[in-house]
């Protein structure tokens, strides 16, 4: 037949060669591989630069507090309030009992004596601070002077009986303030001068 091709059959010991591939066309590369050239990256060793650091990327924030005010100065005590003088005609007396104080002091050993008379001294700025603002009643005051003047002989009898007249006839909104104070005076000179005839 026509078609049939005029080589068939081969010839006995030769083969028919395939043909040639054809040439596949590779793509030019004109950028280098990634991968390929890690081995030839400088981590800055040969041009002098390090590279950068990730160290500020993980820094914690620092937290932002209020300036605390400065501390407001405690308030300074209010000066001390200066009392006139005590008017001259009772200086004498008040001598007297603030005496009388010291030498009861210096007479005992009593420990519950010598807290009352530390009492004692309060109730008598009591007086004088009255003194001073002319607070107390020319009948009262008359009665003070008679005690004072029976403290200083020691006729402490005399002088509780004086202290006894002015509790009884007194306003108390008066004398509340410092004849209590008297009295333990009185009461406690009565018993050193017994014992001890200071």
């Amino acid at each position: 037949s026509s078609g049939i091709n005029a080589e068939w059959p081969l010839q006995p010991g030769k083969k028919k060669s395939a043909p040639a591939p054809s040439a596949i066309t590779q793509p030019k590369i004109t950028q280098p591989v990634a991968g390929s050239v890690m081995g030839h990256v400088d981590m800055g060793g040969a041009s002098g630069m390090a590279p950068p650091s990730n160290d500020n990327l993980y820094s914690p924030v620092q937290p932002q507090y209020p300036a605390q005010p400065e501390p407001t100065p405690p308030p300074q005590p209010p000066a001390p309030v200066e009392k006139p003088p005590i008017p001259e005609q009772h200086s004498a007396m008040v001598q007297v009992l603030e005496n009388s104080v010291m030498d009861c002091k210096n007479a005992t050993t009593n420990i519950t004596h010598k807290r009352k008379l530390d009492e004692v001294t309060s109730k008598l700025e009591a007086l004088k601070d009255k003194l001073r603002y002319d607070a107390v009643s020319d009948n009262v005051i008359a009665h003070l002077n008679h005690i004072a003047g029976a403290v200083n002989v020691r006729d402490y009898n005399t002088a509780l009986h004086t202290h006894a007249a002015i509790a009884q006839t007194a306003n108390f909104s008066e004398v509340g303030s410092y004849l209590p104070g008297i009295k333990v005076l009185l009461q406690i000179g009565a018993q050193l001068h017994a014992v001890h005839h200071y």
